[in-house]
């Protein structure tokens, strides 16, 4: 989450106000899931709420869909999860490429940056960068990889260029309406 304030010096200062505004998006996200259906009809979940270091709340939610909500083909998980930058040039998609930009992007890392927070050794802790793939596969380990294009746009951010191989997996619908770091895979 992440918010600008000018007095008291940042989010980190104001940890009462943060809890709040983190209790209201985390209320209104459940009522998506599990009222709306936006991921797919739920019949289980569980959830934990954690804090940072800097005492900051996030949530790790699992949810079970029921069987003719779960996605069975590349085209119905590139429906819900999408991995790559939404689209530059497409005014419609400014505002999800300026929040995925912002709470998305993971590192850079590796070879880009090799003092990043992830790295341990020579290489991230998180696997990234990815792999380009064309289009959603199971690896080996049961774990999808999912859809990163190798002619997927790209943004500057700071002096990296970020392509699909740094984003880390979002819904579009979701991280546009609630404009904080929401992975979903």
């Amino acid at each position: 989450m992440k918010a600008h304030l000018r007095v008291g010096g940042g989010a980190h200062n104001r940890p009462y106000l943060m809890a709040r505004i983190f209790h209201i998006k985390f209320t209104a996200l459940l009522k998506d899931l599990l009222e709306e259906n936006v991921l797919g009809v739920v019949v289980a979940y569980t959830w934990i709420i954690e804090f940072q270091k800097r005492g900051l709340p996030h949530a790790h939610i699992l949810l079970i869909v029921r069987s003719e909500d779960k996605p069975r083909d590349p085209a119905a998980v590139d429906e819900r999860i999408c991995a790559e930058l939404p689209d530059p040039e497409d005014p419609q998609q400014a505002e999800l490429l300026a929040i995925v930009l912002g709470s998305q992007i993971h590192g850079p890392c590796g070879a880009r940056n090799p003092r990043c927070v992830c790295m341990e050794g020579k290489v991230c802790a998180k696997n990234f960068p990815k792999e380009f793939c064309e289009a959603k596969v199971l690896s080996a380990n049961g774990y999808p990889e999912y859809r990163r294009r190798e002619m997927s746009p790209t943004a500057q951010k700071g002096v990296h260029t970020i392509d699909a191989r740094d984003v880390v997996p979002y819904n579009p619908y979701l991280s546009k309406k609630y404009a904080c770091p929401l992975n979903v895979e």
